[in-house]
């Protein structure tokens, strides 16, 4: 099992104005047994780590020095790939074929968070060829990545995904965290200049890889990529790591 994470994104509702990168906001952590700020990447990494994953690679803009030299300072073993070109979220997952190999790997955008970590658990020990996403719902399932699923013996099987659709097919939005096998590289294309990554999911859907999903709440995803609800994702780091600390 391989992981990988995304973070060539430049920001732009971040509020860093280029200043430095979303993926090196800080969160709250609790590390041996007391509250630390790390940059969510660290956060995403340390996670890795903890559910034997660690072969890991991140996928960077080739201007962005400051996050390259965090991870090689902390994470000296940690593979950095670049996206050169910005054409979508698919495109830089694609910049990933040669280190993934045949394997199955877990994916996460460098700027998000599952809080509940029973997801990865889960998503590392599943069997077999899969996809496993995370899901929550949302008011708003138009604006995200969308799953039509069916509810079996209390387990969401997933039939497709769709794109910010104008008639989602569920309630539910994906979080970006994935488990995906590595046929995923060949269904990541498309005829224009941004490649999603949701509709390669379908494709591989569509031919017959199982998919399924685990249903968290709305809050246990958090994502730094707004500025006006930063404060709210460090409220709930918080309150997740003390949970850690007195539990």
């Amino acid at each position: 099992m391989k992981g990988l994470i995304t973070a060539a994104g430049l920001g732009t509702r971040s509020g860093l104005d280029g200043k430095f990168r979303k993926e090196m906001l800080p969160v709250y952590d609790a590390r041996d047994n007391r509250l630390v700020l790390r940059p969510i990447i660290d956060v995403i990494i340390t996670g890795f780590y903890r559910n034997g994953i660690d072969d890991i690679a991140v996928v960077l803009d080739p201007s962005d020095r400051w996050t390259r030299e965090y991870i090689g300072t902390n994470f000296p073993e940690t593979t950095i790939l670049f996206q050169e070109e910005k054409k979508g979220y698919g495109h830089a997952v694609l910049m990933a074929r040669d280190f993934v190999g045949q394997d199955d790997f877990i994916l996460n955008a460098g700027d998000g968070l599952v809080l509940n970590e029973e997801i990865l658990e889960k998503m590392v020990s599943a069997v077999g060829k899969c996809i496993f996403l995370a899901l929550m719902p949302v008011p708003n399932p138009e604006n995200y990545g969308c799953p039509d699923l069916r509810m079996e013996n209390g387990e969401a099987v997933i039939t497709g995904v769709v794109e910010k659709s104008r008639n989602p097919p569920s309630k539910y939005g994906l979080c970006a965290l994935y488990r995906l096998p590595p046929d995923i590289f060949g269904e990541i294309y498309s005829a224009g200049s941004n490649i999603e990554l949701t509709p390669a999911i379908d494709r591989a859907i569509k031919k017959g890889i199982p998919a399924h999903g685990e249903i968290i709440e709305r809050k246990e995803w958090i994502s730094v990529g707004k500025a006006e609800s930063y404060v709210d994702v460090l409220m709930a780091t918080l309150e997740k790591a003390r949970e850690k600390i007195t539990s």
